[in-house]
């Protein structure tokens, strides 16, 4: 009979356990959209709040702007759209720069949609270069 209670708690709590790491998946995907280049312009939020991305039109029509990583600013320069990707030259203020890519789209997690930037190679504390979403404010 013992052996029949101690097989049933475990049972019962490997489905705890197993309901718990099912409810913690996530639902995420990510569609490209494709706009006039002056219709990507606005504020975005990263991650966390030590990163971020504006953007604006600048008198000739071209996007201008600055990225925020890990506090740090840098102004955006040679920023080049091609359909819903784009790539541009981040310059520090402390004289380094990198070129940074990525896409404008719709992302849709665990039913939530929300218009932004995909950008690859954002340095992150202890994970290194990633790719994230940040997600266009009002």
């Amino acid at each position: 009979m013992k052996k029949l209670v101690a097989v049933m708690l475990i049972v019962v709590a490997s489905a705890a356990y197993a309901e718990k790491v099912k409810s913690k998946s996530k639902d995420k995907q990510f569609e490209p959209v494709v706009r006039a280049a002056a219709e990507y312009a606005g504020s975005y939020r990263g991650p966390d709040a030590s990163y971020g991305l504006i953007l604006e039109v600048a008198p000739d029509g071209s996007l201008r702007g600055n990225y925020v990583e890990l506090g740090r600013v840098a102004v955006l320069h040679a920023i080049v759209v091609d359909g819903s990707n784009f790539t541009a030259r981040a310059s520090f203020d402390d004289g380094s720069w990198r070129t940074i890519s990525g896409s404008f789209g719709k992302r849709s997690l665990n039913g939530v949609v929300a218009f932004g930037a995909r950008v690859s190679g954002v340095i992150v504390e202890g994970m290194g270069r990633v790719e994230t979403f940040f997600e266009r404010l009002g």
